[in-house]
């Protein structure tokens, strides 16, 4: 044997014992689902910018997270819509940006004197006036109307996306295993492949995360829905009784 091959022997077996330890360390297990959130957490983000799915070039994974990254999409929107409805509602009034939405339905119950009442169109509960408003007024109600729209269509599209995450979840646990695999069939071409264990890592968090956010923001959509509607005599769900 020369000994440039047998150099390159004990090169691939340090390479390998290497990173064999680097994947048992680093290996995207229970441990990393306990740990940070996805990419870009950080004091002053926006909430959808705390969780990004990113691809790793393998195909089969690729596949997998463009799925997770559709759903995660739609859940991000529906947290926006959430946060971008009371921003527009509080701006219309004039009212601080960390106001309760209760201050917004009592700002507007004050200036409306009992001439606004919920409705519900197109499936959607809306505020009617009975008699001509303010200019201000009109705006006001354009706002909170906007946001009711906006939140009922996120609940219709993240409805599907608990049942639809979980199995996705279930999918990306294999990746780890499937990764190691791959790096150790393909020693020189590892340390470019490890790059992308970090990608795994927060894709994997994501997914696991992704049922509790999708349900913890429709319960929310709901609550602010069901405080506006009431407020103006309606009901939040709307009974099934009544056409």
């Amino acid at each position: 044997m020369s000994t440039t091959a047998a150099a390159l022997r004990r090169f691939t077996r340090t390479l390998l014992a290497g990173l064999a330890v680097l994947l048992v360390v680093s290996a995207p297990d229970e441990a990393f689902a306990k740990g940070k959130k996805g990419k870009g957490k950080g004091k002053g983000k926006a909430k959808q910018e705390e969780y990004q799915v990113g691809l790793v070039g393998n195909k089969t994974m690729d596949g997998v997270f463009k799925e997770l990254k559709e759903l995660n999409h739609v859940v991000s929107g529906a947290e926006k819509s959430r946060s971008s409805g009371k921003h527009n509602m509080t701006t219309a009034m004039g009212l601080p940006k960390d106001a309760k939405l209760t201050t917004v339905v009592k700002h507007v119950q004050a200036q409306s004197q009992g001439k606004v009442k919920i409705a519900m169109t197109g499936g959607k509960p809306q505020l009617q006036a009975s008699d001509a408003l303010p200019e201000k007024l009109k705006l006001e109600i354009e706002a909170i109307n906007g946001a009711l729209t906006d939140y009922t269509d996120a609940i219709k599209n993240v409805a599907k996306i608990p049942k639809e995450a979980a199995q996705l979840s279930k999918k990306v646990q294999t990746f780890p295993a499937d990764f190691k695999k791959e790096v150790m069939s393909n020693p020189l071409g590892a340390v470019t492949m490890l790059k992308d264990l970090g990608t795994i890592k927060d894709n994997i968090v994501v997914a696991k995360g992704l049922p509790k956010r999708a349900t913890t923001v429709t319960k929310e959509l709901n609550a602010d829905i069901k405080v506006i509607v009431t407020a103006f005599g309606g009901t939040w769900p709307p009974s099934l009784s009544k056409k």
